[in-house]
C-alpha cells in the first residue's frame, strides 16, 4: 500500500487502481474515505470487508466535476438542487431516490442513494480521471472513530487498499451531515459538519427533524 502526496502521478495511480478493482483512501473536507469504482461490484463489496461492516449499510457516492454524471445515478429533486446550489461542494450527504436502470451493492438492496460533492482538488482530479463516481465510506473500521488524517485511515483500513492520497488533516474534522429527502418531510439522519439550522433555512423550513448526530 502506497501513501502519496497529491499530484498528477498520484491522480493517475489512484485512477488506475480504481479501474483495476482495487480500493483507495481519498481525502475529503470532512474525514478520509475509502473508495471503490461504483461500476465494479466486487470492489464495492470489498469496502464492507475492509470496514468489517454488515452489508445492510449503504455507501455514499462521490462525484467529480461533471454535473451530468450525477443525473445518471440519482433523482436530483428540487429540494436537493436547492441544497447543492446553496451549499456548494462541502460537508453534506444528500439522500434521494436512485435513478432507475442501475443497481449496486452500494445501495444495500434499497433504491435510494446518498451523494456527495467534495471541495478537495486531489479527490476531484481522481474522480475526473476515472470518469465516474466512486462508492465511498469513512476509512475506519466499523465502530471506531472516523479518521481525519491519512495516517489514521491507513492504520485502520490501509491493509485492504492499494494507495492512499495524503492531503493533510481534513478541514472540517467531522463527518458530513446526512440529509434524507426521500420521505414526506426532509430529515437529518446525522448532524455533522453542517448544522440543522442551515439546512432548514435553505429548505425554507421552520425546523427539521434530527434523528442522529456524529459522536464527538
Amino acid at each position: 500500500m502506497k501513501q502519496v502526496l497529491p499530484g498528477p502521478e498520484a491522480v493517475a495511480s489512484a485512477a488506475a487502481a480504481l479501474r483495476g478493482g482495487e480500493l483507495i483512501i481519498l481525502p475529503t473536507d470532512t474525514v478520509y474515505g475509502i473508495a471503490a469504482d461504483i461500476s465494479n461490484d466486487d470492489a464495492v463489496r470489498a469496502i464492507y470487508a475492509a470496514k468489517k461492516r454488515n452489508p445492510d449499510f449503504p455507501f455514499q457516492l462521490l462525484f467529480g466535476r461533471d454535473p451530468a454524471l450525477l443525473e445518471r445515478y440519482a433523482e436530483v429533486t428540487p429540494q436537493a438542487r436547492m441544497l447543492v446550489d446553496a451549499l456548494g461542494p462541502g460537508g453534506w450527504t444528500i439522500i434521494v431516490s436512485a435513478r432507475a436502470g442501475w443497481t449496486s451493492p452500494a445501495l444495500s438492496g434499497g433504491r435510494t442513494v446518498g451523494f456527495r460533492l467534495v471541495p478537495v482538488e486531489a479527490t476531484l482530479d481522481v474522480l475526473d480521471a476515472l470518469g465516474g463516481p466512486v462508492a465511498a465510506s469513512s476509512a475506519n473500521v466499523a465502530g471506531r472513530p472516523s479518521p481525519i488524517t491519512c495516517t489514521e485511515a491507513v492504520a485502520q483500513v490501509g491493509a485492504h487498499c492499494a494507495l492512499a492520497i495524503d492531503a493533510g488533516a481534513s478541514s472540517a474534522g467531522i463527518d458530513s451531515t446526512v440529509i434524507d429527502l426521500t420521505g414526506q418531510e426532509p430529515l437529518i439522519r446525522r448532524e455533522g459538519a453542517i448544522d440543522r439550522a442551515t439546512v432548514a433555512r435553505i429548505l425554507k423550513l421552520t425546523d427539521i427533524e434530527v434523528i442522529g448526530s456524529v459522536r464527538q
